[in-house]
This record gives structure tokens, C-alpha cells and sequence, in this order.
């Protein structure tokens, strides 16, 4: 059967503009829960966000969808895509949500799913989820509606769990790295990882406002980067990041006396 509404990469669209629309997202929300909570145990979901305007629509429609059906649903807020697979799987939950629509200009969003190992779902449990949404949701009694908390400390453990990728022997002492953010998920994160790590930090794209989000910066403009790279900042390094990524993990090695412990 051929999916209707998911695509290569969730459920994505123009805010406010079917199908990303706060009425579907609540649909959505409760078909997803409905199916992770009649396969699994915990009904437990973290969801996960960008800096769009429409994350706080998109989040909080999710999130009533998540609840009417029992799950119980703990927000990250803004944190890079991967930090949503890796709590997923911390947390011991069934199911991971990211609403982000990557490098697209913020108009645009999207819904992406994860699994309980915290990696994208399968075609067959999408064209699932898809018959779900065509039914009627299947509501819990009062007694049994879900709880939706705010969880503290998760980019912390998200930075640390991304700096374990980088060789404990190896720092960045010396280098100076200029990391546009593309005023996205990790405006916050990128920086402080690579200044931890040893980096002399030059971040750009970091003053998100809801709407700026890959708004000539980012990998979209990767010129911007460039320019301070070779230009005024005389960095050694730089990496333009979409809205949405993780940490660069590559095009960026020091020389070998740069990356010793000192």
C-alpha cells in the first residue's frame, strides 16, 4: 500500500497548511501513540524540536494527541536530531519525535519518528500508523490520560554523549573553528562542545528567533562560513551546519600536535 501522508523523511509541509496543521498533528499524535502503546509497555514518547515559530503549534497538538491515548510524553525543547534517538533509547522509551523540516526556511516543518532502538521507523509500521489515522482514535477513560513534563539537563547529556564520539586522548587545543548554527536546534550545543573540547569557538548563526532558521547561514550559506575562515578570523577550520544536525564529525582534523592531551 502506498503511504499517503509520510514521505522519505516523516510528515512534513508548510506551517499551518495541511497536512501541517495543528488538527493533524493532534490526529497524528494519537494514531502514533495508539500504535506504539498496543506494541509495547512503557508508554513512554520524548519529542524533540527546532527553533521554528510553528514548533510550539506543532508540539503542543502532538502532545494532547499522545496523551488522549495513555502516553506519557516528556519535551525536550530545542535539541539536535540525534539527541531525540539517543534519549530515546536512554529513557527506555517506545517512541521518539523530532519536529523539524532540516535545512527548509521556516515556514516549513515536519514530524519525524523514531523507534524505540532510536532509528527511523519502518515502511511497514508508517503504512500502519497510516490506517490508525483514517479510523477513529481509540481514547482512553479520564483515569488513564497521559502526563506531559519538561525534562532539565537533556542537552547536557546530549553534549556529553557527543563528545564521547571524539577520541578521549585527542583535544582541539590551538585551534580556532568558526561553526555556523544556521540559528537552529544545536545554537547552543555546537559551540559549547567544540569550546569543552579545547576549540577556540568563532559561532555564528546563534541568536535563533523563530524565524531566521536557515535563513542565509548554515549549510544553505555555507559562503558565510567561509569568509570568516579565510577572511578576518583567520580560523584554522569551519563547518556550516543545517537547522536541524548534529555535531561535524568530519572535514576537520588538526594536525597531530594539536590533537594531543597537553
Amino acid at each position: 500500500m502506498t503511504r499517503k501522508y509520510f514521505g522519505t523523511d516523516g510528515v512534513r509541509g508548510k506551517a499551518n497548511t495541511y497536512p501541517m496543521t495543528a488538527e493533524m498533528a493532534l490526529k497524528l499524535g494519537a494514531a502514533v501513540g495508539h500504535y506504539f502503546h498496543s506494541h509495547s509497555g512503557t508508554g513512554r514518547v520524548v519529542i524533540g524540536k527546532d527553533t521554528r515559530r510553528s514548533g510550539y503549534m506543532i508540539e503542543n497538538a502532538l502532545t494532547a494527541g499522545l496523551l488522549s491515548v495513555g502516553m506519557d510524553a516528556y519535551l525536550l525543547g530545542p535539541v539536535p536530531t540525534p539527541a531525540v534517538g539517543m534519549l530515546t533509547r536512554s529513557m527506555r522509551a517506545d517512541l521518539g519525535i523530532m519536529i523539524s523540516a532540516s535545512h527548509n526556511p521556516h515556514h516549513d516543518n515536519g514530524i519525524k519518528f523514531f523507534g524505540p532502538d532510536g532509528f527511523k521507523l519502518s515502511d511497514d509500521a508508517e503504512r500502519q500508523i497510516e490506517s490508525l489515522l483514517e479510523a477513529k482514535p481509540v481514547l482512553v477513560s479520564a483515569e488513564k490520560i497521559g502526563r506531559a513534563r519538561r525534562i532539565e539537563g537533556d542537552r547536557t547529556r546530549y553534549m556529553e554523549f557527543a563528545k564521547t564520539t571524539f577520541p578521549r586522548r585527542f583535544r582541539l587545543d590551538g585551534l580556532k573553528i568558526v561553526i555556523d548554527c544556521a540559528n537552529g536546534a544545536a545554537y547552543r550545543t555546537a559551540p559549547e562542545v567544540l569550546w569543552e573540547l579545547g576549540a577556540d569557538v568563532i559561532p555564528i548563526g546563534v541568536k535563533p528567533d523563530g524565524f531566521n532558521i536557515n535563513d542565509n547561514c548554515g549549510s544553505t550559506k555555507p559562503e558565510l562560513a567561509a569568509q570568516l575562515v579565510v577572511g578576518a578570523g583567520r580560523a584554522t577550520c569551519g563547518a556550516a551546519r543545517g537547522g536541524y544536525r548534529h555535531l561535524p564529525r568530519r572535514g576537520c582534523r588538526p594536525p597531530d600536535d594539536y590533537r594531543r592531551d597537553r
